[in-house]
């Protein structure tokens, strides 16, 4: 998610330009959207932010893995390995911006019943590709090869009708609202200063829960997907917690 955040961030200054360039502006920003220009542009963003956040997401998930199996690997060594499988990263940054685009671009186009056929669909993508970030990190697989051998392990673990189980989204939910809580505290003690003192002190707490809620996920797929391969719990999980990430659905 931080990393989202940064690309975002700098993905926007290096696109205004060429957005202003275009003549893109505010008031025909709809139209545009539509222009192939404007696609153009989106699928580079996409892919430059595909490729980024699964780099340091295999990186990260390397180290998890290593400490998972009695290693000590660093986040450096997260990182050289990262830089291997730079290729492949940018191969499956390359398809999952193109379904993202097309996905998106049917959305818009789509009636009440196409956009929920679609977020169906879109549903189904995620699951699928639930492993690949691991796989891609520890298998010698093409992008599409390790789509198959994620969906694999995922269907073959926790069967193919699956419900959410335990929810890290949920956890880290809870823990944003002591944010807000703070920043409504800031204004009614401070008013308008308060106000943009507390909405600074309550960007940095998302900021910081937005890094611990990246390194925690990474490190909870990488435990997944331990126990996919190798059907034993890693240690420092629990079972219970494990088994019931995904439960089958009735």
């Amino acid at each position: 998610m931080i990393v989202t955040l940064l690309l975002g961030a700098g993905g926007l200054a290096v696109f205004l330009p060429a957005i202003r360039e275009a003549g893109i502006t505010p008031q025909n920003f709809q139209h545009s959207g539509k222009s192939a220009e404007f696609t153009a542009a989106m699928f580079v963003f996409y892919l430059a932010n595909y490729f980024v956040i699964v780099f340091f997401n295999v990186a990260l998930v390397g180290v998890a893995n290593s400490r998972l199996t009695g290693g000590s690997w660093t986040f450096d060594q997260g990182l050289q390995l990262a830089w291997k499988r730079k290729w492949v990263i940018l191969q499956w940054a390359f398809v999952a911006a193109t379904v993202g685009m097309v996905l998106r671009m049917l959305s818009e186009r789509a009636g009440f019943i196409g956009r929920i056929v679609i977020s169906i669909i879109g549903i189904a993508w995620n699951l699928a590709c639930y492993f690949v970030v691991p796989v891609l990190a520890f298998e010698d697989l093409t992008p599409v090869a390790a789509i198959y051998r994620s969906s694999e392990l995922f269907r073959e673990t926790w069967g193919e009708k699956v419900a959410g189980g335990f929810s890290l989204g949920m956890v880290f939910f809870v823990l944003m609202l002591p944010g807000f809580a703070l920043w409504f505290a800031a204004i009614r003690l401070g008013g308008q200063s308060g106000m943009v003192i507390g909405g600074v002190v309550m960007g940095l707490y998302f900021l910081l829960l937005s890094v611990m809620s990246s390194a925690v996920q990474g490190i909870f797929n990488a435990a997944l997907y331990r126990y996919a391969c190798d059907q034993a719990v890693p240690p420092g999980f629990s079972k219970d917690l494990i088994a019931s990430a995904w439960s089958p659905k009735d």
